[in-house]
């Protein structure tokens, strides 16, 4: 895209030529004066703009956007013929057979001025009348000789995957540097990109296992599929192993995988994105170099893959790593209550699952509850109780929101299925708390007084009261006879975003 300046300067010698012509990016050239085609002579007006500069020339071809429409800008006048074969940036938005053969005709590029660009971006609005993968391989075993710096491949989502006829052969283009491609089926070459530094794949479906081989000096690898069954899984298992990969983005819904492999020795930054229809066995990532992760977590379904009592886990977010050096390693676990008694409790299960996922270390950890009248200290404590997690956490946060769902916990609810109140567990880091959404009921207090016994070195202990709890004087008695007992912890107690009680003990009203 050109500058506005070079816009102007380009219809300013457009005009002084006498062919006032609108130049718009990305549209055909329009003319006031439609017999641009005939040199003098003939009784046609005379080609001025043939007469133009080369550099002009070749500036209102790259403001065509795309190359299959400077293509016919041939039929002009001879001056323009093949002209536009001298593009850095060779865009195309369909695939008509023509233009493979119009490929053909571009010159190998000297050293000093490769093609930088091979675009084929073919919009959802074109429909093709037939499969796509016979054009698309002409096309691409076409470019080869162009050596694009780059390659952009993208087809429109009504190309019907499961049509071997739309299947693409990628040809070997051994100094493309960057190539990205989006929702094509495809399958990868006899040689080597030896010089793909990154590749992208988007909705890509086929032979991925089999290109990644052939990428040996690869440093950043993007994958986002609709789901784990086309090219990323192989074997019952997700395995990715590439020695010198830096950045790894990779999202899936995981629908058959029972495993997920990841090795990178030299892996600086991994960012996946995974929506569960069932449990995964493992998840190993082998990265000893690793600085920055983002791991995210879905449960997908009826929410009942992993259930502890009546609660059933969300969603789980690991975030490592922050440029500023402001906000800490931490992990987010967010989980409902439902009264439904239909699904099956595995308290097992649930911390088995946590722990699969706790690829980096963190010193935060939140959770978020959405709770329906049920008691969640035992499901608290559950977490709590997770090896990694009692020993790492520094601060810990619960955020309580209440859900519409109205419900009362009962004695022998299973949303307590053990005897938490008398567990005792080591939280030898952990320095302070954060409850939002205290109401101030019974097991409320109860959890407050189990992570002031277990937290030996905890110096703060912050509460935000609900609405419903400030007019709960009794509340207020427990919680100012809380901090008596526990001098050492400073306690800061908020109601309706009011600092009802800070640092020093005194009297809650």
């Amino acid at each position: 895209m050109e500058s506005r300046s070079g816009r102007r300067r380009l219809r300013s010698s457009l005009q002084i030529a006498g062919a006032p012509m609108e130049v718009r990016p990305g549209r055909r050239l329009r003319s006031a004066q439609p017999q641009l085609c005939s040199p003098r002579g003939g009784g046609g007006e005379p080609d001025h703009i043939s007469f133009l500069p080369q550099e002009l020339l070749l500036l209102i071809l790259t403001l065509m956007g795309c190359a299959a429409t400077a293509a016919r800008t041939s039929v002009l006048s001879r001056r323009w013929r093949d002209l536009w074969t001298h593009l850095r940036q060779i865009s195309f938005n369909n695939l008509a057979p023509s233009i493979a053969a119009a490929l053909g005709r571009v010159r190998g590029p000297p050293a000093a001025a490769v093609v930088s660009l091979l675009e084929v971006r073919i919009p959802s609005s074109i429909r093709h009348p037939g499969p796509v993968g016979a054009t698309a391989t002409r096309l691409l075993r076409a470019a080869v000789r162009l050596e694009p710096e780059e390659i952009v491949l993208s087809f429109p989502w009504g190309v019907e995957f499961q049509d071997r006829r739309n299947l693409v052969r990628l040809s070997c283009f051994q100094r493309t540097k960057s190539l990205m491609m989006e929702r094509l089926l495809f399958y990868c070459p006899d040689g080597e990109f030896t010089a793909l530094r990154t590749l992208s794949i988007s909705y890509g479906l086929g032979g991925l296992h089999s290109l990644l081989p052939r990428c040996p000096h690869l440093l950043v690898l993007s994958l986002k599929f609709v789901n784990d069954g086309f090219g990323l899984v192989q074997n019952g298992s997700i395995s990715l192993h590439l020695p010198l990969l830096q950045e790894l983005f990779l999202e899936s819904s995981i629908m058959y995988a029972d495993a997920v492999d990841i090795v990178a020795p030299l892996l600086k930054r991994l960012t996946v994105s995974f929506g569960t229809y069932k449990l995964v066995s493992s998840f190993s990532v082998s990265a000893p170099m690793l600085e920055k992760v983002s791991w995210h977590s879905w449960y997908l379904g009826d929410g009942s893959i992993v259930r502890f009592g009546r609660w059933s886990l969300q969603k789980l977010c690991l975030h490592t790593g922050n440029t500023q050096g402001q906000l800490p390693s931490s992990l987010h676990i967010s989980a409902s209550a439902s009264n439904s008694s239909w699904f099956t409790s595995n308290e097992d299960n649930f911390a088995q699952e946590i722990e699969k996922h706790l690829v980096a270390d963190f010193s935060l950890l939140e959770l978020r509850l959405l709770k329906a009248g049920h008691v969640f200290g035992a499901l608290v404590f559950h977490l709590l109780g997770i090896t990694r997690i009692s020993r790492g956490i520094q601060r810990l946060k619960i955020v309580l929101e209440r859900s519409r769902l109205k419900g009362k916990c009962s004695s022998n609810c299973s949303c307590q299925p053990t005897n938490w109140r008398s567990q005792t567990i080591s939280l030898t880091a952990l320095e302070e708390v954060e409850i939002n959404g205290f109401e101030g009921q019974e097991h409320e207090f109860d959890l407050l007084k189990l992570i002031l016994k277990c937290a030996p070195v905890l110096k703060k202990m912050i509460l935000q009261r609900s609405p419903e709890a400030s007019s709960n004087n009794s509340g207020s008695t427990k919680i100012y006879d809380i901090c008596n007992t526990y001098s050492s912890v400073e306690f800061y107690v908020y109601e309706s975003s009011r600092l009802m009680h800070g640092g020093l003990i005194y009297p809650l009203t």
